[in-house]
């Protein structure tokens, strides 16, 4: 009887849930206060067995949630109205949360299904283009490279530009390589209002990433695997043996004055020119190279206490050999709650395994003469033709040591975090948080005993970079952060106060070591037992430890009236120490104001369109300690490689030196901004836009200056010193329009403008060339090309700029006495840059009649003038569809893959050089590697680095939840995605995106891995 009474109180009810006119597909229908629910399906239906007199919770994404209890109805149509409330959204501010319409900062935010659209395990190639005044470039496409992510601009010439990230409340000092499925949202402080809460470490902007916390309920099960294949879809246009050999006589013939036709001899002395047709190109890409991601969240809870724990496996074969990178992340976390305790715990661990090609791989292979033997790479041996050329069979030699070298890096970082609230009563909390990170890094670099043997049969000995090796490097990490925090809120009738009070105190502690040893005995033992031949002086004993310390006091206010009126106040007190007592301690302010102007009476006429609209201002100050710990100190090198004795008696004595100058000067560099910017809303927040101006002043740069040899440092030694101030200048605009019910879709768009200059630098030519900044890395004959420079950008290109072919007499005559008398017809013309004022009116209008490298000049920068990103998805029925495009305008890039392969003879364009039988050719004539046509500094190598592309597109279908529910399953999406399948540009070398976190190689295409296009297949499982 009573069996029967409780069946008598169940009731089955269904309907149809509907928006804006249209059914709501997977829209949520709980029965309140219970864990009890289901989802609507395609066209809105829902069917629930619900006990009579129990509230039945409506809800959907962008719509007002609605309540009906149920009686004695079997049947419940529910219209849910749109939900103008996309102001009320939390966002993570740094030390707190505030609702967006609170907001007075530029902080942008995206969320997890947004991240998760672009199927990619890189997280700044997720953020490409979604937040506007985020630049992300790829620094290149080799496996397990992190993307450059630089938020409005360069911060620092010598430190880092790169920004903070905070992960649950605990600062990283670089990317932290979550996996996108661990991530709920991130939000990116722009302004220095904003992230001046963090005082030293908000240079570069913050990044603060929330991930994904457990929610009470049956515990759920989701997975997410795609797999796909990746393919090279550029490169430098090579010659075959047959244009070739053309060229090569052509330039031969412009050598020796004997032209075409009648210098066969080689041809003779080497008759295998013929038959061979190598590129060794082929030999290192690697077609379809597999990529594989794979991922496992189960999350849950009951009474309290809630958890979520992630783990994620990926795995890319690279595209070029000796290349790959596996990666497996877990993180678990838990959240309790009871009375007024509130404890979260994070637990993550990484391991990676990233093996590297050699930096020269591709450099290597478009230098090959297409007549030479192909190599065999698994050949030891290789029996190698010679032509009479001298180097060929130490070319061959060269490019097997370069093809069958390993560099393999082995990753472990264990993190985690705990914070304990307890709120005192209703308007005062205090926040106990503490964290730490280990991260241990061994890389093994092994360079197998190679045998060559040239035409004669003759060994080729080895060389600097021929000679085996084993080299082992060992570093470890550490980093603890403590924090205390108070957080006070209260609210006296239309006045509202929020403030927060903090200590915070960060350690980190690196070190580093590595031994070498030369000449493998035999390639199956590749310890450094099996090599027979000491390394270099510093091998087995370089220890590089520093511990670097950050303390901090800050406090900040934030106030509205009527939620209509905004003002908020920060300071933080940091001391660092990377300066000394000096100088150590700096204070950095912030304020802002916001007015949405929108709650006004005066705006009523016109509120039914434009719901909302906040006008914000704010003006910041942050610090800069992130560069080379121990600027401020003078560096002690050990060594017993000094000579002591008589001529006749030399002793090698133990010694040390000094190879750094200390400068107690060296103090914060320091940078103010200015912001104002607007966020509005239109037609219920279907529509939203943002935009924001800003100027960004940064005094105390430091900059290396360049010591005089009297100074007893040796030769090109330089101090640091903070000698230098820059300016950054910028806009940046973001849109998007959601459109929800049967056919949803939804568009964004962003813009990025950023322009930086430096206005002050110390020395007389005010003129700084970065190291490492030639166009061919690890060519010794190519000068620098990138500079810091007064009045210019920083990392501009300064290069001596050409002026066509000498193709005439005339012209020869006119040009020779510039050059000394070696130019020839057929060779690029330089120009002499305008330095001597004739007039006497302050303005230099003619040249000092000499080409020498001081005549380089201006001609570009790396820096894109502008960005662009697009963003579009929809929805029907069980498809989806999404697709990103990203686009760089009016940036440089200089190509030093084409200009690599100028110089080796090999590029296909020499077939159509500058000959007296084909006299119209703007190509130059190819002389040699070290002649003047050659040089790397000049605009010859210069293109445009525009480029559209779309970054992903993918379409997906839900199976219906009907079809699945027998299986247990609440959810399964079937998708295919596609990766960079298309790239609009002029550019003609591998790939316009040049990335890179050095200033100095910034739009430098220096035969950088190359970015692939791939294929994905995937599928998503809900449990």
């Amino acid at each position: 009887m009573s069996v029967s009474a409780i069946y008598a109180q169940k009731v089955t009810v269904r309907g149809v849930v509907t928006g804006g006119g249209e059914p709501l597909p997977g829209a949520t229908v709980n029965i309140k206060g219970t864990r009890t629910g289901t989802i609507t399906d395609f066209d809105g239906n829902y069917i629930l067995e619900v006990d009579k007199g129990k509230t039945l919770v409506f809800s959907f994404l962008g719509y007002a949630s609605k309540e009906v209890i149920v009686a004695n109805k079997t049947t419940v149509d529910v219209v849910l109205a749109e939900d103008a409330s996309t102001l009320d959204e939390i966002v993570v501010v740094g030390y707190g949360t505030q609702k967006r319409k609170e907001v007075t900062g530029a902080v942008g935010q995206i969320k997890n299904e947004e991240l998760a659209l672009n199927a990619t395990a890189d997280l700044g190639t997720a953020l490409q283009g979604q937040i506007a005044g985020v630049t992300v470039t790829a620094q290149d496409g080799s496996p397990g490279a992190e993307s450059n992510v630089v938020i409005r601009g360069v911060s620092s010439i010598v430190g880092s530009s790169s920004p903070l990230y905070v992960v649950d409340g605990i600062p990283f000092d670089t990317d932290p390589k979550l996996s996108i499925d661990e991530i709920e949202t991130i939000d990116v402080l722009k302004d220095a209002a904003s992230a001046a809460i963090y005082g030293t470490r908000g240079a570069g902007g913050v990044i603060l990433i929330t991930t994904k916390q457990g929610k009470e309920g049956v515990m759920k099960m989701s997975a997410n695997t795609y797999y796909g294949m990746q393919q090279i879809t550029s490169g430098v246009p090579l010659m075959e043996t047959e244009d070739y050999l053309y060229a090569l006589h052509l330039s031969k013939a412009a050598l020796n004055g004997t032209y075409f036709g009648e210098t066969w001899t080689s041809i003779v002395n080497g008759p295998h020119q013929l038959t061979n047709n190598s590129n060794l190109v082929n030999v290192v890409e690697n077609d379809f190279a597999p990529i594989q991601n794979h991922n496992l969240s189960i999350s849950g809870g009951k009474e309290g206490l809630t958890y979520n724990i992630n783990a994620s496996f990926f795995n890319q074969e690279g595209m070029l050999i000796n290349s790959g990178y596996d990666r497996f992340n877990v993180r678990a976390n838990t959240q309790y709650r009871k009375g007024k305790w509130n404890v979260s715990t994070g637990i993550g661990f990484r391991i990676e395994e990233r093996e590297r090609s050699p930096y020269d791989l591709a450099l290597r292979a478009i230098k090959n003469n297409p007549y030479s033997n192909q190599i065999e790479l698994e050949l030891n041996e290789s029996g190698v033709q010679n032509d009479g050329q001298d180097n060929d069979a130490s070319d061959t030699a060269r490019n097997l040591a370069t093809f069958l070298q390993t560099d393999i890096d082995y990753i472990e970082n264990l993190n985690g975090n705990i914070s304990a609230r307890f709120n005192f009563n209703k308007n005062l909390s205090y926040t106990l948080r503490g964290g730490a990170s280990y991260t241990n890094n061994t890389r093994e670099k092994i360079r197998p005993s190679i045998v060559v043997y040239n035409f004669e049969g003759e060994l080729v000995q080895p060389n600097t970079y021929t000679r085996s090796y084993v080299r082992n490097e060992s570093g470890r990490y550490s980093r603890f952060t403590l924090e205390h925090i108070l957080n006070f809120k209260k609210s006296w009738g239309s006045h509202n106060v929020q403030a927060t009070a903090a200590y915070s105190a960060q350690k980190a502690e690196r070190s580093y070591f590595y031994a070498l040893r030369y000449d493998i005995f035999n390639n199956a033992v590749t310890d450094l037992g099996g090599a027979i031949s000491n390394g270099d002086s510093g091998s087995g004993s370089v220890w590089n430890n520093n511990t670097q310390t950050l303390l901090g006091l800050l406090g900040r206010v934030q106030y509205n009236y009527k939620g209509k009126y905004l003002l908020s106040g920060s300071v933080r007190y940091d001391g660092s120490s990377q300066f000394s007592e000096k100088y150590r301690y700096g204070t950095f302010p912030s304020v802002s104001l916001g007015w949405n102007i929108s709650d006004e009476n005066f705006w009523s006429p016109i509120k039914s369109v434009a719901n909302s609209l906040k006008l914000r201002a704010s003006i910041g100050t942050v610090g800069n300690d992130r560069f080379t710990p121990y600027s401020n100190a003078a560096t002690i090198s050990l060594t017993k490689d000094y000579v002591t004795g008589p001529e006749t008696g030399d002793v090698v004595s133990s010694g040390a030196t000094q190879t750094s100058f200390a400068n107690s000067e060296v103090k914060w560099e320091t940078q103010v901004t200015r912001n104002v910017g607007f966020d509005l809303g239109m037609f219920k927040n279907k529509l939203t836009i943002s935009g924001d101006v800003y100027e960004t002043n940064k005094e105390d740069l430091l900059l290396p200056l360049l010591l005089p040899p009297t100074t007893g440092a040796g030769l090109n030694q330089t101090v640091i010193l903070n000698v230098g101030d820059l300016t950054n200048r910028g806009m940046e605009w973001s849109a998007n329009y959601r459109h929800k019910g049967k056919f949803s879709w939804n568009a964004g768009a962003t813009f990025t403008k950023n322009k930086n200059e430096v206005t002050k630098m110390a020395g007389a030519n005010k003129v700084l060339y970065l190291s490492n900044s030639t166009v061919v890395q690890g060519v010794p004959n190519e000068d620098l090309v990138s500079v810091v420079a007064e009045g210019y950008e920083a990392g501009s290109f300064f290069l001596i700029k050409t002026d066509g072919i000498i193709k005439t007499q005339e012209e020869l005559d006119a040009y020779n006495p510039m050059v000394g008398g070696n130019a020839n017809l057929g060779d690029l013309r330089y120009v002499d840059a305008l330095t001597e004022d004739t007039d006497g009116d302050g303005v230099a209008d003619a040249g000092d009649g000499v080409i020498d490298l001081n005549d380089r000049q201006f001609a570009g920068s790396g820096n894109p003038a502008f960005t662009v990103g697009f963003n579009f998805g929809a929805r029907y029925k069980g498809f989806d569809l999404a697709m990103q495009w990203y686009g760089a305008f009016n940036g440089e890039i200089m190509n030093g893959s084409k200009a690599y392969a100028y110089k080796m003879g090999n590029h296909q364009d020499l077939v159509h050089m500058w000959s007296p039988a084909n006299p119209d050719s703007n190509i130059p004539t190819f002389r040699g590697r070290d002649h003047a046509n050659a040089r790397g500094y000049t605009d010859y190598w210069l293109e445009d680095a525009t480029f559209v592309r779309l970054k992903n597109i993918t379409l997906g279908y839900t199976i219906n939840k009907k079809y699945i529910e027998p299986s247990g399953l609440s959810k399964i999406r079937l998708y295919v995605s596609a990766q960079n399948p298309l790239t609009i540009t002029n550019y003609t070398g591998y790939d316009p995106e040049v990335g890179t976190s050095s200033l100095a190689t910034r739009g430098l295409d220096r035969g950088n891995y190359p970015v692939s296009s791939s294929f994905r297949v995937g599928a998503q499982f809900s449990f």
